[in-house]
């Protein structure tokens, strides 16, 4: 696969922002994608925030298999990781957040008090890659809608500061990738998720990608959402060929409009049209 570079200068200096801004912060928010928690999880993130206290939320628990977040919320819990599955878009967060942000910085405030200083608010930052649902999720914690949302990466472009409650404000931040990558499994599950442009790999490859995975794990799914019998169909080009009559993706003639249906299944996926799924299970990244 041919190395992809996805380091826009406002990542770059993203990533020096939030190194100066930890000086004040007391806890990292992580937001990773539920469907996706290793490939979704920037792998310099520990390099930059250093040894300070992490909470990692599992977001877009709606669209994610629930058994599946439910085994990373283990192993994340058996690795000594906070982590807990939110659904940025609908869950009340804020007491849920604050109430596991105290028990992670129990220590940080015993300390304070021995000391005789006051209880504060603590401050948070939130960071993760685009379009994992950052500002969304500080939108609900602060209970308000002054953050700039939208389905698709790259929609926050500057650094912003929230109050969320009388004890927690929090820093929001533009995604950050990493520089670039050489693994072609992580930039598929990241390209069919919508968490990469799609202009940056060919869409007829991450369309069959996840024609190929849901048919090894979640083959009810395409066969439910477009009315087709895959026992009839041998290739996953036939499989696309199928979703194109059957939604009537057609051109001159009665051909299959191939970029129409690539289009219409990574929407499909992508907004959970085709059912609650999981695209990485924590047995292919641990031995067992």
């Amino acid at each position: 696969m041919k190395q992809i570079q996805w380091f826009p200068g406002h990542m770059a200096k993203a990533r020096r922002q939030i190194e100066e801004k930890l000086k004040v912060i007391d806890i990292v928010f992580e937001l990773v994608d539920a469907r996706i928690p290793v490939s979704s999880s920037n792998p310099m993130l520990n390099e930059i925030i250093k040894d300070k206290p992490k909470l990692v939320m599992l977001n877009k628990i709606d669209l994610a298999d629930p058994k599946i977040t439910e085994s990373w919320v283990d192993y994340y819990g058996s690795q000594g990781i906070s982590a807990i599955p939110v659904n940025s878009l609908n869950d009340n967060l804020q007491n849920v957040i604050y109430s596991k942000t105290k028990e992670i910085l129990k220590a940080v405030i015993e300390k304070e008090e021995t000391k005789g200083m006051k209880s504060r608010p603590f401050n948070a930052m939130v960071l993760g890659i685009p379009n994992v649902g950052k500002s969304q999720f500080i939108n609900n914690l602060a209970q308000k809608n002054k953050v700039k949302t939208g389905n698709k990466p790259g929609v926050t472009k500057m650094q912003s500061f929230l109050s969320a409650g009388d004890n927690l404000r929090v820093y929001d931040n533009p995604g950050v990738l990493w520089p670039k990558f050489d693994d072609e499994l992580t930039g598929m599950k990241l390209a069919l998720l919508g968490s990469i442009k799609d202009s940056l790999l060919p869409l007829d490859d991450v369309t069959l990608f996840g024609i190929e995975y849901l048919c090894k794990y979640y083959p009810h799914n395409i066969e439910k959402r477009y009315g087709i019998n895959l026992k009839e169909l041998e290739t996953k080009i036939d499989i696309l060929e199928a979703i194109g009559k059957r939604r009537g993706c057609l051109i001159s003639g009665g051909e299959v409009d191939f970029e129409r249906v690539y289009n219409l299944f990574l929407n499909d996926l992508r907004n959970g049209q085709l059912g609650r799924m999981s695209f990485e299970r924590k047995e292919e990244f641990i031995e067992v």
